[in-house]
């Protein structure tokens, strides 16, 4: 049996750093939670619309319990004078620093707006054409790294200010369109040899196969094997986007080609991303949380973040 490391977020809030075989699952879809792209030409944009976004997201927290708000900060950058950070979506960049002092932002406006249940609040970017932005494989694995450190430091500034419903993770929209699988798979290294938390892969699986369970080819030369290793290797765990059926087709092929090939253990989902409203021909988030248990049952997690206006 495999022993993989995890972090939960306990009823007083705290981050316990444990031992787990196998996450808490769940046998019917969550309601969602929204979900937040960053936009911000200064930091004091950046600062004041996470704060925002922290507040909304407490207002409207629909449970009780300890749920995922994803903050997408852009594509994964190596930005002048050595700092990783991020190009965000209004093409503004922004080192670590600055991305912390939002996080501590959305902690705050979480904390002031709180009415229930707890958060988790994950730093979330991308691999988009880190290598078109010449960023080596090196520098992607410090990218995840440094990612990771910034969500403990997130956490570090929770615990000082005894923000005891909050937590801190990392994510990264990863996919095959986005960039190569070699350069992408060190952001997994990196992210797993900081091993701060949990680093949700919130990407898709352009290409791959719809039924099977062999290594098939993808997008941009991906193949199973290299999504299920971004998305299950170290401490990665899929939290996939699941906005067409046939999305759930290929991400049950991942999870049977890792359990058919893996290094051990069974591939499971820590919840689903999804949109609201559905794109023409699409799943709205909960039809798609529905349709990837339908295909995993008792293999998804009780987390669904999902972005659009309909959330």
């Amino acid at each position: 049996m495999i022993i993989r490391k995890f972090v939960w977020l306990l009823s007083l809030g705290a981050v316990l750093v444990g031992i787990a075989a196998q996450p808490v699952l769940a046998s019917t879809a969550p309601p969602p939670v929204e979900a937040f792209y960053m936009y911000g030409s200064t930091l004091a944009g950046l600062e004041s619309g996470a704060g925002t976004d922290g507040c909304v997201y407490a207002t409207n927290q629909p449970d009780n319990q300890p749920d995922i708000m994803l903050v997408d900060f852009g594509a994964a950058r190596l930005l002048s004078g050595g700092d990783d950070g991020t190009i965000d979506f209004s093409g503004t960049t922004f080192k670590n620093a600055s991305i912390l002092l939002a996080l501590e932002r959305a902690a705050d406006g979480y904390h002031n707006c709180h009415v229930k249940g707890g958060v988790i609040i994950e730093y979330g970017n991308s691999n988009y054409r880190m290598s078109s932005a010449d960023m080596s494989t090196t520098d992607a694995w410090y990218a995840g790294y440094d990612q990771e450190q910034t969500a403990e430091d997130l956490a570090h500034y929770q615990a000082a200010h005894g923000y005891m419903s909050q937590g801190a993770g990392a994510a990264s929209d990863m996919e095959p369109s986005y960039d190569k699988q070699l350069i992408t798979k060190q952001l997994v290294n990196g992210a797993t040899a900081q091993g701060w938390a949990i680093y949700d892969d919130y990407g898709s699986v352009d290409g791959c196969p719809t039924t099977g369970s062999s290594d098939g080819s993808c997008n941009n030369g991906w193949s199973v094997g290299a999504v299920a290793y971004v998305s299950f290797h170290g401490i990665a765990l899929p939290l996939p986007e699941i906005y067409y059926t046939v999305s759930a087709d290929q991400w049950t092929v991942i999870r049977k080609y890792w359990d058919a090939n893996g290094p051990g253990g069974y591939y499971f989902f820590d919840g689903v991303t999804g949109e609201s409203p559905a794109t023409a021909g699409g799943l709205d988030a909960t039809a798609g949380w529905n349709a990837l248990n339908s295909r995993n049952s008792g293999l998804v997690g009780p987390n669904l973040v999902c972005f659009g206006s309909g959330c």
